[in-house]
């Protein structure tokens, strides 16, 4: 069985409203900002944005950290309620193994977007 469809937020409607999201999530250097929606028969089911700065590094590193992110998202996809996620990683981010990043994804996004598991 397949996971659910994960796609890039590319709209300037989906932006703002992360800038005011219904749900955040923290596993140490790696935040989440959550906005629900119901998506159209021919949308993903996720739908992901990412935030590397530039205190990451050059553009080689913070796209090396994107890609990681962004093979880390795919595979606790699976288990993620369906909505837009903004994934902000921060410098520290880097230095983490690539199962510590996996973990701190998925309980970030899992707190994000489930309000029983917000602080």
């Amino acid at each position: 069985m397949a996971g659910p469809t994960v796609g890039r937020i590319r709209d300037r409607k989906a932006f703002q409203q992360l800038r005011q999201p219904e749900g955040r999530g923290r596993r140490g250097p790696i935040r989440v900002a959550f906005v629900s929606f119901r998506p159209r028969r021919d949308e993903p089911e996720l739908q992901i944005a990412y935030a590397i700065g530039r205190r990451c590094g050059n553009a080689v590193q913070r796209n090396r950290l994107r890609r990681r992110l962004r093979a880390a998202v795919r595979e606790v996809a699976g288990g993620t309620r369906p909505g837009k996620y903004l994934v902000h990683g921060s410098a520290e981010v880097a230095g983490l193994g690539y199962p510590e990043m996996v973990r701190g994804v998925g309980q970030a996004m899992d707190q994000a977007s489930n309000p029983d598991r917000r602080r």
